[in-house]
């Protein structure tokens, strides 16, 4: 009795340091962001002027005709649609707005997943889930800047919802939407291969393509054009600045950046398939499988400090094996690291070569969730209150 009394105030101890921190993260976030420090947001804007001229923006390459455009984006063609949500009713700071409402419906979706995922374990673990996502020290940057990171998980979030109530096309839909930056949402099409839920997949693959066919056509550009000029001329040299990602594996290999991008779609790709050829559905859950996701995105795709709300599927499923296991040492060590990676204030992190090496206890995080299954199921698990 006294252990599970104990328990439930670890709980709620650290469901209420991850509240402060939300609060500190997404306050300072917001008071920067109305200060004019949303830069990637006028980067955006200045790149959607283009676009509503028919201009594409890219500075490099103009078909015939058409004037040249005054900037480059590293956004694929559907993501120039995409921002019509933002800029098209109004000026900048009717943009600034949408983004942050935007953002915080994501937070929300994020708040719930947890709370419904650890809710298993009794209201004070539900209370700890729910604090998971917004406690995410990358918020922070992610709202200052203008960043659509956190509209991205919360679109995953509800991803995984639609997935398991059967939702195929819903699914597919909050997956597309979340492609808007597809360094964090492209792994998340192997929940479908995982379901075998393929209206799911073909329904967001559909959506991006019409979406895509609408930029081409508004700006004149072919998909070969965009090939050709983002794709295969591109240097591609910003992928180095990594920041926070995993993706130190090219300096490792002294991998020229297109060559570690044609590594890492294939082994998405190669994902897919042993997903599909062993019929993981039986071997492997939704959540573990959405945070073996994420672990792919974070460490082959290029993403900064502000992207890791890409984690947050991983986290909770860590979290829900602690609760799972009976709190086991490798488990809360696992979960613990991973904790110190996403909570703690990126200048902690970064200034400190043991906290930023932390970065790869991801593929570790998600080797133990698919190789390793929990000792019980979760509707099994006794709740942590005395």
């Amino acid at each position: 009795m006294n252990h599970k009394k104990s328990l439930s105030h670890l709980v709620l101890l650290l469901a209420f340091l991850l509240g402060l921190g939300a609060f500190a993260y997404l306050s300072k976030g917001f008071s920067v962001a109305w200060q004019g420090g949303d830069s990637d947001l006028c980067i955006r804007e200045r790149e959607w002027s283009d676009f509503k001229q028919g201009i594409y923006p890219n500075v490099r390459f103009t078909p015939e005709g058409k004037p040249p455009a005054k900037t480059h984006s590293v956004y694929p063609p559907y993501a120039l649609s995409m921002y019509a949500v933002f800029f098209g009713p109004g000026g900048f700071l009717t943009a600034r707005v949408i983004l942050q409402v935007f953002s915080l419906g994501g937070l929300m979706a994020m708040a719930w997943q947890g709370y419904r995922t650890l809710g298993m374990a009794g209201w004070q673990a539900a209370l700890l889930g729910a604090m998971m996502g917004p406690a995410i020290s990358g918020n922070c940057s992610a709202i200052a800047l203008g960043q659509f990171s956190i509209i991205c998980a919360g679109f995953l979030s509800l991803q995984v919802f639609a997935i398991q109530a059967n939702r195929e096309v819903l699914a597919g839909i909050c997956w597309a939407l979340a492609m808007i930056k597809p360094q964090i949402a492209l792994p998340f099409a192997l929940l479908f291969v995982l379901q075998r839920q393929w209206r799911g997949l073909f329904s967001g693959a559909a959506l991006l393509a019409f979406l895509s066919a609408g930029a081409f056509w508004w700006t004149g550009w072919s998909p070969w054009d965009f090939f050709h000029q983002s794709l295969a001329t591109e240097k591609l040299l910003f992928i180095r600045n990594t920041g926070f990602s995993g993706t130190g594996w090219m300096d490792w290999f002294d991998l020229p950046p297109r060559a570690a991008l044609a590594i890492a779609f294939v082994l998405i790709a190669t994902a897919g398939g042993v997903v599909l050829l062993y019929d993981w559905r039986s071997k492997v859950s939704l959540l573990n499988g959405a945070g073996l996701s994420a672990m792919l995105g974070f460490v082959l795709f290029y993403h900064r400090q502000y992207d890791n709300q890409m984690l947050f599927l991983l986290i909770l499923a860590a979290a829900a094996r602690v609760l799972q296991n009976g709190w086991r040492a490798l488990d809360m060590i696992v979960c613990g690291l991973l904790g110190l990676t996403l909570y703690l204030p990126a200048g902690m992190v970064a200034g400190s070569r043991a906290l930023s090496f932390l970065a790869f206890v991801a593929p570790v995080a998600a080797a133990v969730l698919v190789l390793m299954p929990a000792r019980r199921p979760a509707e099994s698990v006794p709740p942590v209150q005395a």
